[in-house]
Protein backbone atom coordinates (compact mmCIF):
# COMPACT_ATOMS: atom_id res chain seq x y z
CA UNK A 1 0.00 0.00 0.00
CA UNK A 2 1.79 3.14 -1.14
CA UNK A 3 -1.15 5.67 -1.66
CA UNK A 4 -0.95 9.54 -0.84
CA UNK A 5 -3.48 10.70 1.69
CA UNK A 6 -4.62 14.54 1.68
CA UNK A 7 -2.18 15.50 3.94
CA UNK A 8 0.83 14.29 1.65
CA UNK A 9 1.68 11.34 4.03
CA UNK A 10 2.50 7.90 2.40
CA UNK A 11 -0.30 5.26 3.80
CA UNK A 12 1.27 2.04 4.58
CA UNK A 13 -1.42 1.14 6.42
CA UNK A 14 -5.49 1.86 7.78
CA UNK A 15 -7.35 0.85 10.40
CA UNK A 16 -6.35 2.63 12.16
CA UNK A 17 -4.26 5.31 9.37
CA UNK A 18 -0.63 4.69 9.07
CA UNK A 19 1.40 6.90 7.15
CA UNK A 20 5.18 7.94 6.47
CA UNK A 21 6.59 10.66 5.68
CA UNK A 22 6.70 11.16 2.16
CA UNK A 23 10.96 11.40 0.90
CA UNK A 24 10.75 14.79 -0.11
CA UNK A 25 10.32 16.32 3.35
CA UNK A 26 12.73 14.01 5.00
CA UNK A 27 15.47 16.25 3.74
CA UNK A 28 14.03 19.29 5.78
CA UNK A 29 15.38 19.28 9.83
CA UNK A 30 11.73 19.98 11.58
CA UNK A 31 9.08 18.25 9.74
CA UNK A 32 5.71 20.33 9.06
CA UNK A 33 2.60 18.47 11.52
CA UNK A 34 0.96 17.51 8.61
CA UNK A 35 3.98 15.59 7.01
CA UNK A 36 4.85 14.13 10.36
CA UNK A 37 4.89 10.25 10.12
CA UNK A 38 1.53 8.89 12.07
CA UNK A 39 1.53 5.36 13.64
CA UNK A 40 -1.34 4.34 16.39
CA UNK A 41 -2.22 0.94 17.68
CA UNK A 42 -5.81 2.03 17.58
CA UNK A 43 -8.17 4.55 16.44
CA UNK A 44 -8.29 8.17 17.62
CA UNK A 45 -10.07 8.74 21.18
CA UNK A 46 -12.80 11.45 21.30
CA UNK A 47 -11.34 13.86 23.37
CA UNK A 48 -13.59 16.49 25.23
CA UNK A 49 -11.08 19.72 26.33
CA UNK A 50 -13.30 20.42 28.98
CA UNK A 51 -14.32 17.86 30.69
CA UNK A 52 -10.23 16.24 30.07
CA UNK A 53 -8.85 15.72 33.42
CA UNK A 54 -5.52 14.04 33.65
CA UNK A 55 -5.61 11.46 36.42
CA UNK A 56 -2.78 10.77 39.05
CA UNK A 57 -2.54 7.91 41.13
CA UNK A 58 0.79 8.25 43.65
CA UNK A 59 0.73 4.66 44.43
CA UNK A 60 -1.84 4.13 47.75
CA UNK A 61 -2.24 8.07 47.82
CA UNK A 62 -5.84 9.42 47.10
CA UNK A 63 -6.23 10.08 43.15
CA UNK A 64 -5.60 13.38 42.05
CA UNK A 65 -6.56 15.61 38.38
CA UNK A 66 -5.09 18.20 36.69
CA UNK A 67 -6.93 19.84 33.51
CA UNK A 68 -5.37 21.13 30.67
CA UNK A 69 -5.25 24.72 31.60
CA UNK A 70 -3.26 23.53 35.07
CA UNK A 71 -0.72 21.49 33.13
CA UNK A 72 -0.30 24.45 31.32
CA UNK A 73 0.90 26.64 34.31
CA UNK A 74 3.51 24.53 35.25
CA UNK A 75 6.92 25.43 34.03
CA UNK A 76 7.34 25.40 30.18
CA UNK A 77 9.84 23.63 28.51
CA UNK A 78 10.64 23.08 24.78
CA UNK A 79 12.94 20.75 22.95
CA UNK A 80 13.24 19.71 19.08
CA UNK A 81 13.47 15.83 19.09
CA UNK A 82 13.13 12.90 16.57
CA UNK A 83 11.12 10.41 16.58
CA UNK A 84 11.56 7.07 14.86
CA UNK A 85 9.19 4.21 14.86
CA UNK A 86 10.77 0.95 15.96
CA UNK A 87 9.47 -0.65 12.48
CA UNK A 88 10.63 1.77 10.26
CA UNK A 89 12.72 0.26 6.90
CA UNK A 90 10.94 -3.17 8.53
CA UNK A 91 10.24 -3.56 4.33
CA UNK A 92 13.75 -3.98 3.91
CA UNK A 93 14.00 -7.02 6.01
CA UNK A 94 14.71 -10.11 4.01
CA UNK A 95 13.16 -13.12 4.82
CA UNK A 96 10.20 -10.36 5.67
CA UNK A 97 8.93 -9.53 9.75
CA UNK A 98 5.14 -9.11 10.05
CA UNK A 99 3.82 -5.54 10.85
CA UNK A 100 3.43 -2.16 8.63
CA UNK A 101 5.63 -2.57 6.11
CA UNK A 102 7.55 0.65 6.56
CA UNK A 103 10.46 2.26 4.07
CA UNK A 104 12.43 4.60 5.35
CA UNK A 105 9.61 8.05 6.18
CA UNK A 106 8.67 6.37 9.77
CA UNK A 107 10.76 9.00 11.01
CA UNK A 108 10.34 12.90 11.51
CA UNK A 109 11.69 15.55 13.66
CA UNK A 110 9.36 18.38 15.64
CA UNK A 111 9.67 20.93 18.56
CA UNK A 112 7.79 19.89 20.76
CA UNK A 113 6.38 22.31 24.10
CA UNK A 114 5.46 21.32 27.45
CA UNK A 115 6.03 20.72 31.06
CA UNK A 116 8.35 18.29 32.24
CA UNK A 117 7.13 15.16 33.73
CA UNK A 118 8.68 15.69 36.76
CA UNK A 119 6.86 18.77 37.31
CA UNK A 120 3.60 16.42 37.25
CA UNK A 121 5.47 13.89 39.41
CA UNK A 122 6.32 16.34 42.26
CA UNK A 123 2.28 16.48 42.88
CA UNK A 124 1.98 13.12 43.59
CA UNK A 125 3.16 10.70 46.67
CA UNK A 126 5.76 8.83 45.26
CA UNK A 127 6.73 6.58 47.63
CA UNK A 128 10.06 4.44 48.44
CA UNK A 129 8.88 1.93 47.01
CA UNK A 130 8.01 3.08 43.61
CA UNK A 131 10.06 1.83 40.99
CA UNK A 132 7.98 2.83 37.27
CA UNK A 133 5.71 5.43 35.81
CA UNK A 134 2.88 3.72 34.35
CA UNK A 135 0.82 5.95 31.29
CA UNK A 136 -2.36 5.15 29.66
CA UNK A 137 -3.25 6.63 27.30
CA UNK A 138 -7.19 7.22 26.29
CA UNK A 139 -7.18 5.02 23.00
CA UNK A 140 -8.85 1.80 23.21
CA UNK A 141 -9.02 -1.62 21.20
CA UNK A 142 -8.11 -5.03 20.53
CA UNK A 143 -4.23 -5.75 20.16
CA UNK A 144 -4.75 -9.20 18.63
CA UNK A 145 -8.37 -11.11 17.42
CA UNK A 146 -7.95 -13.28 20.62
CA UNK A 147 -7.32 -10.39 22.95
CA UNK A 148 -9.96 -8.33 24.64
CA UNK A 149 -10.16 -4.25 24.43
CA UNK A 150 -7.25 -2.79 26.92
CA UNK A 151 -5.82 0.58 26.69
CA UNK A 152 -2.38 1.55 25.35
CA UNK A 153 -0.29 1.14 28.12
CA UNK A 154 3.85 1.64 28.36
CA UNK A 155 5.88 2.74 31.53
CA UNK A 156 8.97 4.48 32.51
CA UNK A 157 11.65 3.52 35.31
CA UNK A 158 11.71 6.32 37.67
CA UNK A 159 14.51 7.66 37.15
CA UNK A 160 14.14 8.38 33.17
CA UNK A 161 10.64 9.74 34.08
CA UNK A 162 12.47 12.50 36.24
CA UNK A 163 15.06 13.13 34.12
CA UNK A 164 14.07 17.04 32.76
CA UNK A 165 13.87 16.44 29.41
CA UNK A 166 11.24 13.59 29.75
CA UNK A 167 7.77 15.76 28.87
CA UNK A 168 4.51 16.04 28.45
CA UNK A 169 3.91 17.83 25.25
CA UNK A 170 0.69 19.89 24.15
CA UNK A 171 2.13 21.51 21.44
CA UNK A 172 3.73 20.97 18.03
CA UNK A 173 6.29 23.14 16.11
CA UNK A 174 4.36 25.73 18.10
CA UNK A 175 0.77 25.38 17.13
CA UNK A 176 -1.41 23.08 19.75
CA UNK A 177 -0.61 19.42 19.41
CA UNK A 178 -2.78 17.84 16.75
CA UNK A 179 -5.26 14.82 17.11
CA UNK A 180 -3.63 12.22 15.24
CA UNK A 181 -0.13 12.97 17.47
CA UNK A 182 -1.77 12.94 21.14
CA UNK A 183 -3.94 16.05 21.46
CA UNK A 184 -4.09 17.06 24.58
CA UNK A 185 -0.98 15.62 25.62
CA UNK A 186 1.70 13.07 24.52
CA UNK A 187 5.09 11.55 26.89
CA UNK A 188 7.81 12.47 24.85
CA UNK A 189 11.17 10.57 25.85
CA UNK A 190 14.29 11.92 23.61
CA UNK A 191 15.77 9.16 22.40
CA UNK A 192 13.63 6.68 22.57
CA UNK A 193 11.40 4.44 19.98
CA UNK A 194 8.08 6.16 18.97
CA UNK A 195 6.08 3.46 20.80
CA UNK A 196 7.22 4.80 24.14
CA UNK A 197 6.00 8.26 23.30
CA UNK A 198 2.66 7.21 24.74
CA UNK A 199 -0.35 9.59 23.30
CA UNK A 200 -3.26 10.50 24.53
CA UNK A 201 -2.44 10.78 27.77
CA UNK A 202 -5.40 9.86 30.05
CA UNK A 203 -3.76 8.57 33.19
CA UNK A 204 -0.42 8.47 35.33
CA UNK A 205 0.36 6.01 37.75
CA UNK A 206 3.40 5.15 40.19
CA UNK A 207 3.45 1.60 40.39
CA UNK A 208 5.74 -0.69 42.68
CA UNK A 209 6.58 -3.52 40.49
CA UNK A 210 7.96 -3.57 37.13
CA UNK A 211 5.22 -3.22 34.13
CA UNK A 212 4.56 -6.15 31.53
CA UNK A 213 1.81 -5.90 29.15
CA UNK A 214 0.62 -6.22 26.03
CA UNK A 215 3.00 -3.54 24.21
CA UNK A 216 5.94 -4.09 26.72
CA UNK A 217 6.37 -7.21 27.02
CA UNK A 218 4.77 -9.20 24.13
CA UNK A 219 5.01 -6.68 21.44
CA UNK A 220 8.60 -4.22 21.26
CA UNK A 221 10.78 -6.99 22.37
CA UNK A 222 13.78 -7.94 20.07
CA UNK A 223 13.50 -11.74 19.45
CA UNK A 224 16.26 -12.67 18.22
CA UNK A 225 16.89 -16.16 15.90
CA UNK A 226 19.02 -17.49 19.39
CA UNK A 227 16.55 -17.41 21.00
CA UNK A 228 17.29 -14.22 23.48
CA UNK A 229 15.07 -11.36 24.09
CA UNK A 230 15.80 -7.86 25.15
CA UNK A 231 13.13 -4.40 25.27
CA UNK A 232 12.91 -2.06 22.20
CA UNK A 233 13.78 1.14 23.91
CA UNK A 234 16.74 3.59 22.59
CA UNK A 235 17.22 4.23 19.55
CA UNK A 236 19.89 3.05 17.35
CA UNK A 237 22.69 4.77 15.58
CA UNK A 238 21.23 5.53 11.81
CA UNK A 239 21.42 7.16 8.67
CA UNK A 240 19.42 8.23 5.91
CA UNK A 241 20.10 9.39 2.54
CA UNK A 242 17.52 12.23 1.55
CA UNK A 243 18.77 13.33 -1.68
CA UNK A 244 19.40 12.11 -4.43
CA UNK A 245 16.65 9.50 -4.55
CA UNK A 246 16.25 6.16 -5.33
CA UNK A 247 16.39 5.42 -9.09
CA UNK A 248 17.12 9.51 -9.93
CA UNK A 249 19.33 9.98 -13.35
CA UNK A 250 22.21 12.34 -12.79
CA UNK A 251 24.66 14.27 -15.56
CA UNK A 252 27.96 13.18 -15.73
CA UNK A 253 30.60 15.64 -14.85
CA UNK A 254 28.38 17.57 -12.47
CA UNK A 255 28.87 19.11 -9.13
CA UNK A 256 26.39 17.60 -6.92
CA UNK A 257 25.36 17.14 -3.00
CA UNK A 258 24.65 13.88 -1.99
CA UNK A 259 22.44 15.05 1.71
CA UNK A 260 20.59 13.17 4.48
CA UNK A 261 20.36 12.79 8.07
CA UNK A 262 21.51 10.54 10.75
CA UNK A 263 20.47 10.13 14.87
CA UNK A 264 21.43 8.22 18.10
CA UNK A 265 19.10 8.23 20.51
CA UNK A 266 20.51 10.12 23.29
CA UNK A 267 23.85 9.92 21.86
CA UNK A 268 25.38 12.77 19.49
CA UNK A 269 26.21 11.98 15.95
CA UNK A 270 30.01 12.16 15.96
CA UNK A 271 30.68 11.66 12.19
CA UNK A 272 28.62 10.62 8.66
CA UNK A 273 30.61 8.47 6.22
CA UNK A 274 29.78 7.87 2.28
CA UNK A 275 29.96 5.45 -0.52
CA UNK A 276 29.01 6.30 -4.18
CA UNK A 277 30.73 2.65 -5.15
CA UNK A 278 28.32 0.58 -3.01
CA UNK A 279 30.79 0.39 0.15
CA UNK A 280 33.99 -0.55 -1.54
CA UNK A 281 35.63 3.25 -0.13
CA UNK A 282 34.05 5.70 2.14
CA UNK A 283 34.22 9.53 2.41
CA UNK A 284 33.54 11.97 5.34
CA UNK A 285 30.51 13.94 5.09
CA UNK A 286 29.86 17.40 6.45
CA UNK A 287 27.77 17.52 9.27
CA UNK A 288 25.50 21.11 8.46
CA UNK A 289 22.45 22.14 9.73
CA UNK A 290 21.83 23.10 13.45
CA UNK A 291 22.97 20.24 16.08
CA UNK A 292 20.74 19.89 19.20
CA UNK A 293 21.22 16.28 21.01
CA UNK A 294 17.85 14.60 20.73
CA UNK A 295 17.29 15.59 16.91
CA UNK A 296 18.83 14.40 13.35
CA UNK A 297 21.77 15.64 12.30
CA UNK A 298 22.11 16.99 8.78
CA UNK A 299 25.01 16.18 6.43
CA UNK A 300 26.12 16.55 2.83
CA UNK A 301 28.79 15.25 0.56
CA UNK A 302 29.81 16.56 -2.43
CA UNK A 303 30.30 14.73 -5.62
CA UNK A 304 31.24 15.03 -8.64
CA UNK A 305 30.62 11.82 -10.90
CA UNK A 306 32.63 10.77 -13.93
CA UNK A 307 32.01 7.84 -14.44
CA UNK A 308 28.34 6.64 -16.34
CA UNK A 309 26.46 3.67 -15.27
CA UNK A 310 24.52 2.60 -12.44
CA UNK A 311 26.27 3.80 -8.66
CA UNK A 312 25.09 2.43 -5.35
CA UNK A 313 24.99 5.17 -2.93
CA UNK A 314 25.33 4.14 0.35
CA UNK A 315 25.39 6.20 4.32
CA UNK A 316 26.73 5.30 7.61
CA UNK A 317 26.92 6.93 10.58
CA UNK A 318 29.21 6.87 14.11
CA UNK A 319 28.54 8.10 17.37
CA UNK A 320 30.37 9.74 19.94
CA UNK A 321 30.61 6.55 22.07
CA UNK A 322 31.74 4.95 18.90
CA UNK A 323 29.05 2.67 17.71
CA UNK A 324 28.83 2.50 13.97
CA UNK A 325 25.58 1.52 11.74
CA UNK A 326 25.79 -1.52 10.69
CA UNK A 327 26.03 -2.03 6.93
CA UNK A 328 23.13 -5.14 7.41
CA UNK A 329 20.41 -4.91 9.97
CA UNK A 330 20.43 -7.65 12.44
CA UNK A 331 17.43 -9.66 11.77
CA UNK A 332 14.71 -10.13 14.45
CA UNK A 333 11.37 -11.86 15.20
CA UNK A 334 9.37 -8.14 14.97
CA UNK A 335 11.49 -6.38 12.76
CA UNK A 336 12.82 -3.64 14.99
CA UNK A 337 15.22 -1.46 14.57
CA UNK A 338 16.25 -2.11 11.06
CA UNK A 339 19.78 0.46 11.04
CA UNK A 340 21.46 -1.29 8.26
CA UNK A 341 22.98 1.30 5.53
CA UNK A 342 19.90 1.46 2.96
CA UNK A 343 21.04 1.50 -0.75
CA UNK A 344 20.39 4.17 -2.46
CA UNK A 345 20.59 3.25 -6.73
CA UNK A 346 20.92 5.95 -9.58
CA UNK A 347 22.04 6.73 -12.89
CA UNK A 348 24.72 8.77 -14.18
CA UNK A 349 24.17 9.67 -17.93
CA UNK A 350 26.00 11.64 -20.23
Amino acid sequence: MNDVNASGLKTVGTEPYVGETPQAALGRWVTPNSLFYVRSQFDYPEIDESSWRLKLDGAGSQEMTLSLDELKQLPKRTLTVTLECAGNNRGDLNPPAPGNQFSNGAVSNATWSGTSLSSVLSKMDLSKGVVEILFEGADIGSPAADKDPEPYLRSLPLELARHPDTLLAYEMNGETLPLEHGYPIRLIIPGWYGMAHVKWISKITAITEPYYGTFQGEKYVFKYEDGTERPVQEMQVKSTITSPGENESLKCCTDYRISGSAWSGRTDIAKVEVSVDCGNSWHEAELTGPSEQYAWQQWNYKWHPNTLGEHTLLSRATNSDGEQQPLESVWNELGYAVNGSKPTKITVSS
